[in-house]
């Protein structure tokens, strides 16, 4: 990790603290979430996907018009996924997923989904 990035370091750990305790509450396994949603932010920065922009700290990367498209893409197949699961949960019976345990599956789903796509997409080219 570099130095000249540190501020990045600890924004994006704090926001993967926030999502990770929303999504999981305040648990171990918000700390095993968190610490695989920092791992994310890092490779994201040191990829070599993204131009980045040292003179902004906050956010340092950069999209091209290739990079946007892929987010756009992403964004759309995590949010069809995730209100698709959230539906799916809510419909079947109570025993076999809660209704309080629908929201946070749904965006741990779709989160995964949003990574997972972005992955696939940068990787192809």
């Amino acid at each position: 990790m570099k130095k000249e990035f540190s501020l990045y370091y600890v924004s994006r750990a704090a926001l993967s603290l926030v999502l990770a305790f929303a999504v999981c509450g305040l648990t171990w396994k918000a700390l095993l979430l968190a610490a695989f949603f920092m791992a994310l932010f890092v490779l994201y920065l040191h990829s070599g996907w993204f131009q980045i922009d040292a003179s902004r700290p906050l956010f340092p990367l950069r999209r091209d018009d290739r990079g946007r498209e892929v987010q756009r893409k992403a964004l759309i197949a995590a949010l069809v996924s995730g209100v698709a699961l959230f539906l799916i949960l809510l419909a079947t019976p109570l025993g076999a997923a809660p209704a309080e345990s629908a929201g946070p599956l749904a965006m741990v789903f779709g989160s995964c989904v949003y990574f997972a796509t972005q992955f696939f997409l940068f990787a192809r080219s």
